[in-house]
């Protein structure tokens, strides 16, 4: 081998060790500057354990190094500091102060520290190391999140509009006598309203107290007629000559000076073009419409019910008719438009019934769920008149699901103005006395027992004081105004319908509905008796020797139940299971007044003799 080989050899074994020598310093330097990042981080990630990572703000608020209670401590007093600033609006020499609770501002301190914590905690841990590094280097601004009242931000953008809006003017024409004169538009100048919302929204929720300009912008007015002649010929030819209105055999004609005096423009595009047109104007004529309507005008029939004692259906309702002011305007207005034959007709439209045929047939009244006639009775003529106009204030009532009847409010006050007539009711203890409606408690039984017999619910009912034999046993129902009431509720799904009749002696109800397949079953307890009518004896001098007069005729004391179960298809039982109907007719004593003289025999029912004068009138809510 020669020695230059063995040269060459050397010389490449020593750039070899000088490389790897070099690698191994690298290898080291850059492993020196890993760990010194590491020990650097791993000290900073302890110095900002639980806390803001420094360099992050809120809203230029320096967070940095807080804890979390800290940092919230911070932010809330800074929010408090600025929403004791207003913001300053101004615009038009005027002046507004804001404040931020004025239109209900609420700030997300939590969230906003929340978000600040997170800054070096919500990503991986390179993504989050990175961060934390690039933090050393620039840091980071939040902004704070939060809400504002819409109602009372667009309350007061309201009030400042109010006060500083220009409307526009709109172009027209304006007739003075029978010369029409041209009338051009005029911009307007108005606020605003979206670009103040957003401003002042920013504002407020970056804690910036300071004075806002009020951003104002042209309105151009809805009429603008860059072409009056038209016009100016159109409104000469409507002025030109009487029109005439006319309906029927009526009619009515408008002189060229009351055609002017309902006349007004408006504009209309026609081909790009906003062109100026004259009209009679509806709601000029306003006054005139008012005093024709009854001529033209059919009233509508509300839609109603029928039944034959077992179904109920549906009697449709009938459209009306009613003046139609609008399109009557638009004749009146084509025919002024006309050079001759310058006549128009009244336009009618139809009027819906205010029940309709439609929404009775979804009400689904077909089924009779219940009904009940009392035992004839005749009693007085009046007698029979309170009780025949008793049914009609009380029937052809249609009770929603859930909704109450309340016999009293239904019926109304028993006055003669309402053509009720004296008869004889219940008062005091067990007196029966001439009282205006006397005898209409026929109409609350009959009335309660189609309810009972329907299984509807019972919310109130009373029994008599005394024990009436014409009524069904421990099923009457008595009421007096603003004292006893008889009220029950429709407990089913759909709409129930009280149907009643009455010639004063014969009295019925029917309740109609959507059957849901309710069982009733009622059975009566029968009477249990307390204690023997007592009979009492007074003195009346007024009376001759031998005179007698019977004040009340009395009762013996007795009470009984009836018992109702309602039972529904799947086996449940309604309104708590069975109901018991208890009534109590306590004793009342005969009371006869006697002249002076006469002699009290004792034996039998007790007897009691009182001397004193009988007072000439006896007064007690009529039962």
């Amino acid at each position: 081998m020669s020695s230059q080989t063995v040269t060459q050899k050397d010389s490449i074994r020593r750039t070899e060790r000088l490389r790897r020598r070099s690698r191994t310093r690298i290898l080291l330097g850059v492993g020196s500057l890993l760990a010194i990042v590491t020990v650097t981080l791993v000290i900073e990630s302890g110095l900002n354990y639980e806390k803001v990572h420094s360099g992050v703000s809120v809203s230029g608020i320096d967070l940095g190094g807080l804890s979390e209670d800290e940092a919230t401590s911070v932010l809330e007093r800074h929010v408090e500091e600025a929403q004791a600033s207003p913001v300053r609006l101004t615009g038009g020499g005027k002046a507004w102060d804001v404040m931020a609770a004025e239109v209900g501002t609420e700030i997300d301190v939590t969230g906003a520290v929340a978000a600040a914590m997170n800054v070096t905690r919500e990503g991986n841990l390179i993504v989050d190391l990175g961060r934390r590094w690039k933090l050393y280097f620039g840091g980071t601004d939040l902004s704070l999140k939060g809400t504002i009242d819409s109602a009372e931000m667009d309350s007061l953008l309201a009030r400042v509009a109010q006060e500083l809006d220009v409307a526009p003017v709109d172009a027209g024409l304006a007739i003075e006598g029978t010369e029409i004169k041209v009338i051009d538009g005029q911009n307007g100048l108005v606020v605003d309203q979206g670009t103040l919302r957003e401003q002042l929204t920013l504002l407020i929720l970056s804690l910036h107290s300071t004075e806002l300009s009020i951003p104002l912008v042209v309105k151009e007015p809805e009429v603008q007629a860059e072409d009056h002649q038209a016009a100016l010929d159109q409104a000469s030819t409507m002025i030109s000559s009487p029109v005439k209105l006319t309906t029927g055999e009526d009619s009515w004609t408008f002189t060229p000076a009351e055609i002017a005096g309902y006349m007004e423009f408006t504009s209309e595009d026609r081909n790009g073009t906003s062109t100026l047109v004259p009209l009679l104007s509806a709601s000029k004529m306003s006054s005139f419409f008012a005093g024709v309507a009854d001529l033209v005008a059919k009233e509508p029939v509300d839609a109603s019910f029928g039944s034959d004692g077992n179904k109920a259906w549906v009697i449709p309702g009938e459209p009306g008719e009613k003046l139609d002011a609008e399109a009557t305007a638009e004749a009146l207005t084509a025919a002024a438009l006309k050079a001759v034959g310058r006549t128009a007709e009244i336009v009618v439209m139809e009027s819906e019934a205010d029940f309709t045929t439609q929404e009775a047939e979804a009400m689904g009244i077909q089924d009779k769920l219940g009904d009940y006639e009392t035992e004839p009775y005749s009693g007085s003529s009046n007698r029979q008149v309170n009780v025949r106009i008793t049914t009609q204030y009380a029937e052809d009532v249609l009770l929603a699901p859930g909704e109450e009847y309340d016999f009293d409010e239904r019926v109304g006050p028993r006055t003669p103005e309402r053509g009720y007539r004296l008869a004889p009711g219940i008062v005091g203890e067990g007196v029966m006395k001439d009282v205006y409606g006397g005898g209409i408690c026929q109409v609350s039984t009959t009335l309660f027992n189609a309810v009972f017999e329907a299984g509807l619910e019972i919310v109130e009912r009373h029994n008599h004081s005394l024990y009436i034999s014409h009524y069904p046993d421990g099923r009457d129902a008595t009421v007096a105004g603003q004292g006893r009431n008889l009220r029950f509720k429709n407990d089913t799904d759909h709409y129930i319908w009280i149907r009643g009749t009455s010639d004063g002696v014969h009295t019925r109800f029917a309740i109609y509905g959507t059957d849901d397949g309710r069982e009733v079953k009622i059975t009566f307890g029968g009477f249990s008796w307390g204690a023997a009518r007592a009979v009492e004896t007074i003195i009346n001098r007024s009376l001759g020797p031998g005179e007698s007069h019977e004040i009340r005729s009395g009762q013996s004391g007795r009470s009984c139940s009836v018992t109702r179960t309602v039972t529904m298809p799947d086996g449940s039982v309604l309104h708590g299971g069975p109901e018991v109907l208890k009534s109590y007719y306590p004793m009342i004593s005969k009371l006869t007044e006697v002249g002076a003289t006469t002699t009290t025999t004792t034996g039998g029912p007790t007897t009691t003799t009182t001397e004193f004068d009988l007072p000439t009138d006896i007064t007690a809510p009529p039962r």
